[in-house]
């Protein structure tokens, strides 16, 4: 066992050195992979399967975390590459791409090429693409990451592993899709794109803080035609990101890729037709039935008073199985679901304005019951604790007492 650790770790040691494409996040991949098959005869003996399985999801886990985190010398950095084999291709986007298993069509044409260019800033990062071989690609685990794709030519399909339905992004057209396990990607030869990544919790917020209204339900963005040509658009708006990014200094990128950021936001949530739309142009009624919408307004008046379905039911003038069946539709889950996240955004609020308590008053105010059950929800929902998340406020709000004209 040890020693095919130590001649798993020693060739993947002599790929990185000896073959540039390949950087220390390809050699954390490999060595996680070496591990776990050094430990596999250990675990085979204990007669325990499932620690085995355990061990190689600690392994991927620990290689996607590393993958996305910034690096604190350079935390805007940029990650390019041109490959020109079947074999290249593949090493380098399993290195920048760790979280998808990728495959290169067995109908490789006589000059395989790929031209790979991210740029990072943060909590989000654009990628772009020009490539003659057909990439297919599987999703390794569940990310919160919301991205969307640019097509330019060729196309993109992605399949949802759990819905089975399969999202077709042609020329000209851009869409949304969630990083999800087991969903499968293909991308067609000859096809040029540019995608924009960002993480739901930094969605969420931002979503917030520009609409003041609450992220009720996940954001959805259809196939929808834009336009290259269009200067104030969000496409035209990432590709001079990129050049603008790509050549600034370091002491000017990042302030500018804050402002790239949130223009890129600004842009989507009001210039392009995603399910969200109705709550960025505070409360049009759209297409949402009535009854929704008037359970909707019941929530908001009683985001700290018990609320149960029949109470939502009555107030919408409709039986609570044909609101859950209005909220499946039109709102993507369940009424109950709706009314956390008014919730959660209300906590949100609070914390950021430094009108909370107590993390715990906090929570039974809103109705959750269980104070931790509350915190696993608030950080899933916006990427921090909410007792972090309250320390800021804190730390800010004593800033700016003690520092009032600063604030003028």
């Amino acid at each position: 066992m040890l020693c095919l650790l130590v001649a798993g770790t020693i060739a993947a040691l002599v790929a990185v050195l000896l073959y540039p494409p390949l950087n220390p996040l390809a050699l954390l991949s490999m060595l996680g992979w070496n591990l776990t098959a050094a430990a596999e005869p250990f675990v085979h003996l204990c007669g325990s399967l499932p620690l085995m399985d355990e061990f190689r999801s600690l392994g991927w886990n620990t290689v996607l975390f590393c993958a996305t985190l910034a690096s604190t010398d350079d935390p805007l950095r940029t990650d390019s590459f041109a490959a020109y084999s079947r074999d290249t291709i593949l090493a380098n986007l399993g290195s920048v791409e760790p979280n998808w298993r990728w495959k290169v069509s067995s109908e490789t044409p006589e000059a395989p090429s790929l031209i790979y260019r991210r740029q990072r800033f943060r909590s989000a990062w654009l990628t772009s693409a020009e490539h003659s071989v057909c990439l297919q690609a599987l999703a390794r685990r569940d990310t919160a990451l919301i991205s969307f794709y640019f097509v330019l030519s060729g196309q993109i399909e992605i399949t949802d592993r759990r819905t089975r339905r399969t999202l077709s992004i042609s020329p000209n057209h851009v869409a949304s899709a969630r990083e999800r396990a087991g969903n499968r990607m293909t991308i067609q030869s000859q096809s040029s794109w540019l995608a924009f990544h960002i993480p739901e919790p930094a969605l969420r917020r931002s979503f917030e803080d520009l609409t003041g209204r609450p992220y009720v339900h996940e954001f959805v963005l259809p196939a929808t035609c834009f336009s290259r040509e269009d200067d104030q658009g969000l496409f035209q708006t990432l590709r001079q990101a990129e050049r603008d990014l790509s050549s600034a200094s370091s002491e000017a990128m990042p302030l500018l890729a804050k402002a790239y950021k949130q223009l890129a936001l600004v842009k989507l949530f009001s210039t392009m037709p995603h399910n969200l739309a109705e709550a960025f142009c505070q409360g049009t009624s759209g297409e949402a039935p009535r009854q929704l919408l008037k359970a909707e307004a019941f929530m908001r008046e009683n985001l700290i008073n018990p609320v149960t379905i029949e109470d939502l039911a009555i107030a919408a003038g409709c039986t609570p199985r044909a609101l859950q069946r209005m909220f499946r539709t039109y709102r993507g889950g369940s009424p109950m679901g709706v009314l956390c996240n008014y919730r959660l955004a209300a906590a949100h609020g609070a914390i950021r304005a430094g009108r909370a308590g107590s993390i715990t008053d906090l929570a039974l105010n809103l109705q959750f019951s269980n104070p931790g059950r509350f915190s696993v929800l608030y950080k899933s929902a916006y990427g921090v604790s909410p007792s972090s998340a309250l320390r800021f406020a804190r730390s800010e709000g004593s800033i700016e007492q003690a520092n009032p004209r600063a604030t003028d």
